[in-house]
């Protein structure tokens, strides 16, 4: 337990954000996301359901993950205001890390 999350439980809920962010992410999602705010809520949608499906997410989790997702991902493709997938990285694992914490 970290926190009081069980490492399976992390490691599901990390698993569907590589899954729903890298390996559901298409290109044309990945390159007009940063143009559309159509296509970055697909790419949002295509990552959450990632979650419901295989993490059981609650409906409040995933508000939070759509939500949270459709804001961060523009602050770095659309308004440069984050420059190293390093950060956005980290902002959706402190999304995941709070969502469990807090048992949502």
């Amino acid at each position: 337990m970290l926190l009081g999350i069980s490492v399976q439980t992390l490691l599901i809920w990390l698993a569907c954000h590589f899954v729903g962010d890298f390996a559901f992410q298409s290109a044309w999602m990945s390159i007009e996301k940063g143009r559309s705010w159509e296509v970055n809520f697909y790419h949002g949608a295509t990552y959450t359901a990632v979650f419901v499906l295989f993490a059981h997410s609650s409906w409040l989790a995933t508000v939070v993950l759509l939500a949270t997702h459709f804001v961060v991902d523009p602050l770095k493709a659309r308004y440069k205001l984050i420059s190293s997938i390093w950060l956005d990285q980290l902002l959706h694992f402190l999304t995941i890390f709070l969502i469990l914490w807090l048992k949502f």
